[in-house]
């Protein structure tokens, strides 16, 4: 770690997360328990500087500023966002708290990332809609094609 590492007064989450990514850098190919450790603790020292209250663990569905679309568990917006900033290393362009996964299922219907759609990138926009699970009943049928009955079918 570095004298970058304490939380600065002001300092947005995104910036934070470059703080800490700055502060403490993964060296190698893979981050060891050690590094996860050191981040860990400098996000939770972000977090406690900033005040955040702890909620419920959810899972948070976010859309990072180069379009991936990802999740973590946390137990706030700003743990979430924090969290991604500083492991993806992009700053997030929304954050949703998803307890149901359902946002993020809008974005991968099979219900997570296979290995080809790990690097999908969709536009940057707010977030999808959730859709019911269940069509209107109005549209159940339209798929189907019925003959509807004409004047002259019905005078044989």
């Amino acid at each position: 770690m570095n004298s970058r590492s304490a939380p600065l007064a002001g300092e947005s989450l995104a910036e934070a997360g470059e703080r800490i990514r700055d502060a403490a850098p993964i060296r190698g190919e893979r981050a060891t328990d050690e590094d996860c450790r050191i981040r860990r603790e400098l996000i939770e020292a972000t977090l406690t500087a900033r005040s955040v209250a702890p909620g419920d663990r959810n899972w948070h569905t976010v859309q990072l500023a180069d379009g991936h679309v990802v999740g973590v568990w946390a137990l706030s917006a700003d743990e979430a966002e924090l969290d991604l900033t500083v492991w993806w290393g992009v700053r997030c362009h929304w954050v949703v708290a998803d307890p149901g996964c359902r946002l993020f299922h809008e974005y991968f219907p099979m219900g997570k990332r296979s290995a080809t759609e790990a690097e999908r990138r969709f536009p940057l926009a707010p977030p999808r809609s959730i859709r019911d699970r269940f069509a209107p009943a109005d549209s159940l049928l339209d798929g189907i094609w019925m003959p509807q009955p004409t004047d002259s079918s019905l005078s044989r």
